[in-house]
């Protein structure tokens, strides 16, 4: 078939009228775009453009945006370090000043009003000392841990009371990553230096409604979440899958086990001991317990391995951890803890009695001390086993004895108990002891017997050796620790005919060190606790240099400079740590501004137009429309001759 061309003889009006408005649109459109090119800088306008480079340019603004906000955070960390490193060094001068003043004091030609003087520029130290370590900054307190919103030392109790937080305050340095921008006031003061944990593992049973969070597991590292393998060998249930992955506590992994075992046709149960689980599974059937891949959920739940055949699958201690939710009744492997007659606190001459009557949990117990008024903070140790203890006030000695119970004693907070080391008494001076015999004690009834303490390591070492002693005399007292209150107490059944006296033997310093050294009554000699828990760090070696220039005492003098040289060492490490710290947000801040100039030359790259040439465009676009224009109204110039054709 042939193609016959088609002639277009004639062009009607409204064919050159619609070509030439479509031409004039186009045109009218490329001169806008190349003018909002031009008037943003920008390449494109929609991401419908260029949509490969859009998705890069959404990514890299995000990426811009959280760089920013990282670059704040270390520009404002960076100031909150150099003004904390210069309220430091403030603090490292006023401390070597009350060295250098402790050094000249001991010397004897000063006199009793020289000493009085140099104990006012200690106190001007002190208060010096609290104003910069409530130093502000940014309206929050420099060295305020966590609440920086709060002062983290007071003038209270007639001391400085330390009541601020102990942890650090955290800023984002990089995209996941968290870092301490601060040194706490504990930490530069030391105030935790002497912080004691408690005696007794409080050894809290396990119970359905503990949470796998709060083990530390079978092998001391918590229950890491996956599946493991139940086998009943000999039985009807086969192989069993348990995943422990978003159970909650011990009540609910036995739960969902007991249900898919019933749910297998499996007879095996799985119940709670007071120190883990244990697998039942009848007669004949022998229980294997196997891990999956690389998990090691049955090993940190202590039932890795297998059962003898017709025997229940015994778990390992899971170890749980005393949390403040956990109930009294739950302590000491289930048998509970029956607080029934408090506790007696001295500090610095202000004492509190602390009932437990109602507590039912550990945190009712933790309120009932850290409320009692006298500068107690008691918490759990890191491990969740045992009661930390920490005297918040300066310059004072916290003793915790009992109210004529055990309470003290259970709970691990008696400050002098049967176990206390002889080396830690009087602040670690330990007891003095010479060779031959160290106590001198007469009776109530005039027996007078002596007491070689030189095979003694613990307080309850002693009260052994002062009972054979006083058995071997033929003497009826006894020694123990006071029933109220703290120290060592002698003592007869009924009154004598005479005060009970102890006294040195050989010159030995024994019985001025374990708090007996005097007379009693014709029944009882009570002794003073001499392992009280002083709160440590400058202030308190401050305080102590303080009243040793006061009551004119040279080696009280000596053994505060003494205790103010090791703080100062404390002291000197934390504000390393600080200049550290400030080193480590330096260079991050360095390597993130090159960092954000990086991105912005990226996204400059892609988002950022050519002006030259975004001009150039634009004129050209420009004259295109002109011409358009100019060509339109030669077209559309109608005549007669246009309808005569």
């Amino acid at each position: 078939m042939s193609i016959n061309s088609v002639n277009v003889g004639r062009v009607s009006f409204n064919l050159k009228g619609l070509t030439l408005l479509d031409q004039l649109r186009g045109n009218s459109l490329r001169l806008f775009r190349e003018q909002q090119r031009v008037a943003t800088g920008r390449q494109y306008e929609l991401g419908s453009e260029n949509p490969l480079a859009a998705g890069k340019i959404v990514r890299m603004k995000d990426l811009l945006d959280r760089q920013d906000r990282i670059l704040g955070n270390l520009r404002h960390a960076d100031r909150w370090f150099s003004a904390a490193e210069s309220a430091a060094s403030d603090v490292s001068s006023l401390l070597i000043d009350a060295k250098t003043l402790a050094l000249e004091q001991v010397n004897t030609v000063h006199s009793a009003e020289e000493r009085a003087a140099a104990a006012l520029v200690i106190d001007s130290t002190i208060e010096r000392l609290l104003s910069l370590g409530n130093q502000q900054f940014d309206g929050r307190y420099l060295f305020g841990g966590q609440r920086s919103e709060l002062p983290p030392l007071e003038n209270a109790l007639g001391r400085i009371r330390f009541a601020g937080d102990i942890n650090d305050r955290n800023t984002w340095t990089n995209i996941g990553e968290l870092q301490p921008f601060n040194v706490t006031v504990d930490r530069l003061f030391g105030l935790r230096s002497r912080q004691r944990v408690g005696f007794v593992d409080l050894n809290p049973a396990a119970t359905s409604a503990t949470r796998l969070s709060d083990l530390n597991g079978a092998n001391g590292r918590g229950i890491r979440n996956a599946a493991f393998q139940v086998s009943e060998v000999g039985g009807a249930g086969g192989t069993l899958t348990i995943d422990t992955t978003g159970i909650d506590t011990l009540g609910d992994l036995v739960a969902r086990f007991n249900a898919d075992a019933a749910a297998a046709g499996s007879l095996l149960t799985m119940s709670l001991t007071s120190t883990g689980l244990q697998i039942d599974g009848g007669p004949g059937v022998q229980i294997v317990v196997s891990e999956i891949g690389g998990g090691h959920a049955a090993s940190d739940l202590g039932i890795l391995g297998s059962s003898a055949v017709g025997a229940p699958l015994i778990g390992a201690d899971v170890d749980p951890r005393v949390t403040r939710t956990t109930p009294l009744s739950a302590l000491n492997g289930g048998a509970g803890l029956s607080l029934t007659s408090g506790v007696q606190i001295n500090n610095g001459g202000l004492s509190a009695t602390v009932s437990f009557a109602g507590a039912t949990t550990v945190q009712d117990v933790l309120n009932r001390l850290n409320n009692s008024g006298v500068g107690l903070r008691v918490g759990l140790d890191e491990a969740g086993k045992r009661f930390t203890i920490l005297n918040e006030v300066s310059g004072f000695d916290l003793a915790i004895g009992e109210n004529g119970g055990t309470d003290a004693e259970m709970l691990g907070l008696r400050t002098l108990y049967g176990g206390t080391p002889l080396s830690e008494l009087n602040g670690g001076r330990g007891v003095t002891r010479v060779s031959g015999d160290d106590l001198r004690i007469t009776d109530a009834n005039g027996v007078v017997f002596n007491v070689d303490l030189s095979p003694a390591n613990t307080i309850q070492d002693v009260i052994n050796l002062i009972n054979t002693a006083a058995g071997a005399a033929g003497s009826t007292l006894t020694a123990s620790l006071r029933p109220s209150g703290n120290g060592l107490r002698l003592s007869h059944p009924t009154a004598g005919t005479q005060n009970i006296l102890v006294e040195r033997a050989n010159l030995s310093a024994a019985a001025d060190d374990l708090g007996i050294f005097g007379t009693g009554d014709t029944q009882t000699l009570d002794g003073a606790d001499t392992n009280p828990l002083r709160a440590g760090g400058v202030l308190t070696a401050l305080y102590r240099l303080a009243d040793a220039l006061r009551s004119n005492d040279t080696r009280a003098i000596t053994l505060a400079g003494e205790e103010l040289e090791n703080a100062m060492r404390a002291a000197t490490e934390q504000t390393g740590l600080l200049g550290s710290r400030s080193r480590a947000v330096i260079e991050r801040l360095e390597r993130t501004e090159d960092a954000v100039l990086a991105t912005r030359s990226f996204l400059s790259q892609l988002q950022d137009a050519d002006l030259t040439e975004a001009v150039t465009r634009f004129q050209q676009a420009q004259l295109a429309l002109q011409a358009n224009l100019q060509v339109g109204s030669s077209l559309l110039n109608l005549s007669v001759l246009d309808f005569l054709r």
